[in-house]
């Protein structure tokens, strides 16, 4: 137990049959406060347990009543006292020796400094209690670090002050008052008083920049150098020093984990958004997206500038642009609308007339049209008109069938879609490539043209259409018995059904067809098999 001035108390010298003490010394002011934090604990049904030796941090384990509520599921709170007097002539701060304010606030128990403002006799005037949670505990982690800093390690011997008039929570010296200090303190809830307590023990004080270093490394080029600053190309330390930085001030931090690090990919500062349009051939629709800016530092006078989106990223120059992707090509799923716009945007990079338009989404600048350096290459470059199309063709049949897309879609889900491209080709070809025949052993014709009519259901990921077909049939010259389609016309596009066999006979009586084509029933074949009829025999 402590007193907080400071100043030697002196026993007043006054006539020697004088009973009164005028003027307590440190050590019985101390006494005093600490008997009458005794008598006040168990009158407010506070249970107070000294500390036998002084080194804990703490004069006292103070554990609260446990409160009303299911047996099984009320928790005790207890919490750490640290008991100081002062007298009212007093500066209005108390002193702990900071070893023992660390030991005291670094527990997840609520850590209080009861203060009792007392007169030079011992009679107490004020109580208040300050609460190493928040300002006061970052105070105190604030004066660690800086002794750290400066190569002190002995804090034995360091002392810490807090403004008990400004920090503290004063209250009543009645059992009552006490009692409500030290509930407003530790709250209702033990277990998130601890996370909280072990949240701020951990991160107040720290930034962003937690963990930072000097780092060697060699780049073999200006742009290498740039792409390793813009976040393009990982960087490759040769030599590495690690610090801690907590309220400004770093000290050297080792750890397993940082000493194997061989790679280190940077996140370079924010430029702004930007639209980022992708044009083509005439007459063919831009792309455009949404995108961030990054600067390289002008280490050579260059101006170099990253335009990131989570699919690509392009590299400015002065004059020109490079364009790169990130695993386009992998299994990552994306939606129908960003997957269609990706697409576009490749299909016009790849046609060999692509340019790039970039402007600031906040009017910052105007239109800057860059042509792209070099001609696009990878897997599949070929292909992107073909899948271009799939895409753009899958969105068209959802929007008739008046199915909103919810689906994740890779691009290699495209070239498993058969039966998408079947439909694209019935439903919106005005000529469609694909052709139907069959032989009339099953079924009797009378040599003339038939009508049918083919159903079936397409899908990609959890979209899906159901839809129908009606096909004009005519007799191949070659053999009256076969017949070839001669035209298509689409009678219906809906979400797609559960049943095929009852969507097959909705049809059927809807129409009056009585020849209806299974899917089930389709074999394919290539085209050099079917013959296309002329004019009928």
């Amino acid at each position: 137990m402590h007193t907080g001035d400071g100043s030697e108390g002196t026993v007043g010298a006054q006539d020697a049959s004088a009973h009164a003490v005028a003027d307590l010394p440190n050590d019985e002011l101390g006494a005093a406060a600490e008997g009458l934090f005794t008598y006040l604990c168990p009158r407010a049904l506070l249970v107070c347990n000294k500390s036998d030796r002084d080194r804990s941090g703490w004069d006292f384990v103070v554990d609260l009543p446990l409160p009303d509520g299911i047996l099984d599921q009320r928790q005790k709170t207890t919490c750490h006292v640290q008991l100081k007097a002062t007298k009212s002539v007093g500066t209005g701060h108390v002193q702990l020796r900071l070893s023992a304010a660390d030991l005291l606030a670094k527990s997840p128990l609520p850590a209080l400094i009861v203060v009792f403002r007392m007169k030079p006799d011992g009679t107490p005037i004020r109580g208040y209690l300050v609460h190493l949670l928040g300002a006061p505990l970052e105070k105190l982690l604030r004066r660690l670090r800086h002794e750290q800093y400066i190569g002190n390690r002995n804090i034995n011997r360091q002392s810490i002050s807090f403004d008990y008039r400004r920090l503290g929570d004063a209250f009543d010296v009645t059992p009552e008052g006490l009692r409500a200090a030290i509930e407003r303190a530790c709250g209702p809830d033990p277990a998130a008083y601890s996370s909280e307590k072990i949240s701020q023990l951990a991160d107040l004080g720290y930034g962003e920049d937690r963990i930072v270093g000097d780092i060697l490394f060699s780049a073999e080029s200006d742009e290498q150098l740039a792409r390793v600053v813009l976040g393009m190309d990982p960087l490759k330390p040769m030599a590495m020093r690690t610090f801690d930085n907590r309220f400004g001030m770093p000290v050297p931090y080792d750890h397993d984990m940082l000493n194997a690090v061989e790679e280190i990919m940077l996140s370079p500062p924010s430029g702004g958004g930007c639209e980022v349009v992708v044009t083509g051939p005439p007459l063919t629709p831009p792309a455009t997206f949404k995108a961030e800016m990054f600067f390289a530092p002008p280490f050579d006078a260059r101006l170099r500038m990253l335009i990131r989106h989570p699919d690509f990223s392009f590299m400015f120059h002065e004059r020109e642009a490079d364009f790169e992707t990130k695993a386009v090509f992998g299994q990552a799923g994306r939606s129908l609308e960003d997957l269609v716009m990706l697409l576009r945007a490749l299909t016009n990079l790849a046609s060999g007339d692509g340019a790039i338009v970039i402007s600031g989404d906040d009017g910052r600048f105007g239109p800057i049209k860059l042509p792209v350096a070099m001609k696009l290459s990878g897997p599949d470059v070929d292909e992107l008109p073909t899948l271009y199309r799939i895409a753009t063709d899958w969105r068209k049949l959802l929007e008739l069938a008046g199915v909103r897309s919810k689906a994740s879609i890779g691009i290699y889900d495209l070239w498993d879609s058969r039966w998408v491209q079947l439909a694209a080709e019935l439903l919106l070809r005005p000529d469609p490539a694909a052709r139907f025949a069959f032989d009339t052993d099953e079924v009797r014709g009378d040599g003339g043209p038939m009508t049918a009519v083919y159903f079936n259901s397409a899908q990609l990921g959890v979209d899906g259409i159901s839809y129908g077909v009606e096909i004009e049939l005519a007799p191949i010259a070659r053999d009256r018995r076969v017949y070839s389609s001669v035209s298509f016309k689409p009678i219906d596009v809906r979400p797609m059904v559960s049943d095929i066999d009852e969507y097959m006979e909705e049809l059927a009586s809807r129409y009056d067809h009585p020849l209806m084509i299974h899917p089930d029933n389709l074999r394919e074949v290539d085209p050099e098999q079917l013959e296309i009829p002329g004019t009928a025999a």
